[in-house]
């Protein structure tokens, strides 16, 4: 895509990054830098992700105040339902959501829990980068290092969804990422539903129009595929609704029709 272009020196200095920060043997990692966004930002530049993780909701939503809400989470246990490719690819994106939802808030046990999962769906899927390969650790390591889980976490979406691509999976990496975006406005929403003041809340759900548009020209290139093409009927309705989305806010009518059509979504998502 080329909004989003490859870059050398980011690739340099990301290795050189990854050095310094990396787990070593079983003793707890050094700190990593604090600046999480540029961190993300020379990740998004070399895989070319081309949407927000989903850490970067969970981040919008802490820094406007919002509260953890641990109902709002897909129940770990659920893992259990899913059989099929579709069900554990769009799941696996959900509980990375949730992974970085509790991780974000520095939910210790919530965190372990969805990593839990998170690797046994990535086992399933055999997305068998040698990142993920010791994703447990790392985040176990972790645990009390804000930073560090996020770029722990952070790097696994990329590294997951480079693995994928490049190694002809693009339908499972299209409805990994359609997970997790899913769940990241879905939590945005419910919690807009609650809060006395939503204004915030409103705004970050009017700024997934172009993350959406994104991911459905992308899905609409891939619709040769079933399950793409199954998930692309799903995500219909709330696209439609997001092209009459302009500016910065949703009014009553659109977060109303917007909130109802995600839930929808989402839930036949965790149904599996």
């Amino acid at each position: 895509m080329n909004r989003i272009q490859r870059n050398h020196w980011g690739l340099i200095l990301l290795f050189a990054s990854i050095l310094v920060t990396s787990c070593g043997g079983g003793g707890k990692q050094a700190s990593e830098p604090s600046d999480v966004e540029g961190k993300e930002a020379a990740f998004k530049n070399i895989t070319n992700y081309p949407i927000p993780t989903a850490f970067e909701v969970t981040r919008m939503l802490n820094n406007a105040g919002a509260s953890y809400i641990i109902s709002l989470n897909n129940p770990a246990e659920n893992v259990d339902k899913y059989f099929t490719l579709k069900s554990k690819a769009l799941n696996l994106g959900v509980y990375g959501a949730n992974l970085s939802y509790a991780s974000t808030y520095q939910m210790k046990q919530e965190t372990m829990k969805y990593m839990e999962v998170a690797k046994r769906l990535i086992d399933d899927l055999q997305i068998t980068s040698n990142f993920n390969l010791t994703f447990y650790n790392r985040i176990n390591s972790n645990l009390d290092n804000k930073d560090s889980l996020i770029n722990i976490i952070t790097q696994s979406f990329y590294d997951s969804y480079n693995f994928l691509v490049n190694n002809g999976k693009d339908n499972v990496s299209l409805l990994v990422m359609t997970g997790s975006w899913v769940e990241g406005l879905y939590i945005t929403s419910q919690i807009a539903l609650i809060a006395k003041d939503n204004n915030d809340f409103l705004k970050i759900m009017a700024m997934q129009k172009e993350p959406l548009d994104i991911l459905f020209e992308l899905m609409q290139k891939n619709a040769e595929d079933p399950l793409v093409s199954e998930v692309i009927k799903q995500l219909e309705p709330l696209h439609s609704l997001y092209s009459g989305v302009n500016g910065e806010t949703l009014t009553k009518e659109q977060y109303d029709k917007i909130n109802a059509s995600v839930t929808e979504i989402r839930e036949a998502i965790i149904k599996g």
